[in-house]
């Protein structure tokens, strides 16, 4: 097992390299450092966000850990920071973003704690995140009112059917926090063709096991709730303090802008990006995410495109440091 583990881990490394290297031949060396030249030092507050941001999310991730079982006393700190930023990088350059960043995080996990409950910590943390992110773009939307109090007909339509899509994903995520959902999910892939017998097969012969994931998860909210909420808030800290970085994006060019108005741009394009998840590093659906908000806030767009490509630049920064670490060794 830990040789299968330690391959799948070489596999990731080799795959995100490649990946990684793809993504800025695309955008080109040049653009890539006339935009570091035009930031300047503005991109070391915008990287140290990011900083801040990790280490939050080790920190809601402990809060889910943490279950007085003492193999979780095992995992240091860094040790977890290490697994979350290399898990964020891997989500980002796999297509369908959590192909890659998950199972990686499992593989790290399970020599400590067992692959039941690796799992069922690792889709905990996921859906924290989801949730996280739900609430986000909920609490945007009357902001883009009170900042725009005229919006078209189409945008109006757009936030409606935003809103109730993700009132009912986070029904959805109630359910699962109560009842678990490996089991249900399974079930519904069992329905699949070409693939769904195996499913129905694996679903049947670890049945017990897979019983035990969803206790875990449904445990979590159902016999922790301080850890629950604290886990929730935290990492629904994370996506209102990264919204800074679209603060000192636009500071270093002379264009300041609001701090709602940075929460409005990160809202809308996140929510547009994430529609088009099947795509490695969502490879221009988060350019065409910031044009749209920059037009709705009555902005020219050429700053949406500046804001993207310095976006893009950090996040190729953290992807290839996330990458570097799956390297660091394990304990």
């Amino acid at each position: 097992m830990r040789k299968k583990a330690k391959i799948a881990q070489n596999i990731f490394f080799i795959i995100g390299f490649i990946i990684l290297g793809v993504m800025i031949y695309k955008i080109g060396f040049d653009v890539i450092w006339n935009y570091i030249n035009q930031v300047g030092w503005w991109f070391i507050p915008i990287l140290s966000l990011w900083i801040i941001a990790f280490l939050i999310n080790t920190l809601a991730f402990i809060f889910i850990l943490r279950d007085c079982d003492p193999n979780t006393e095992k995992l240091s700190f860094m040790k977890l920071c290490k697994i979350t930023v290399s898990g964020n990088a891997i989500n980002h350059i796999t297509p369908f973003g959590l192909m890659g960043g998950e199972p990686y995080k499992i593989l790290e996990l399970q020599p400590t704690l067992g692959i039941e409950k690796a799992t069922s910590s690792v889709l905990l943390s996921t859906m924290m995140r989801f949730v996280a992110h739900f609430i986000f773009w909920i609490v945007s939307i009357p902001l883009l009112f009170f900042l725009v109090p005229v919006v078209s007909d189409s945008v109006e339509i757009g936030i409606m059917i935003s809103g109730g899509t993700t009132f009912l994903l986070l029904l959805w995520a109630y359910r699962v926090y109560t009842k678990g959902g490996v089991d249900r999910a399974l079930m519904i892939s069992g329905r699949l063709p070409f693939v769904g017998r195996r499913i129905r097969a694996y679903r049947m012969q670890h049945k017990s096991k897979i019983e035990h994931m969803d206790t875990l998860i449904a445990d979590l909210y159902q016999n922790r709730k301080k850890d629950f909420i604290t886990s929730l808030l935290l990492e629904l800290s994370t996506r209102f303090i990264t919204c800074i970085e679209v603060v000192f994006m636009m500071q270093a060019i002379g264009s300041p802008i609001t701090y709602g108005q940075s929460v409005i741009i990160e809202s809308i394009q996140s929510l547009i990006s994430n529609l088009f998840f099947f795509m490695p590093m969502q490879l221009g659906a988060r350019e065409g995410g910031f044009a749209v908000v920059f037009g709705i806030l009555s902005m020219p767009l050429a700053l949406g495109v500046f804001v993207s490509l310095c976006n893009r630049i950090r996040e190729i920064f953290w992807t290839f440091t996330g990458i570097l670490l799956i390297k660091v060794g394990r304990n």
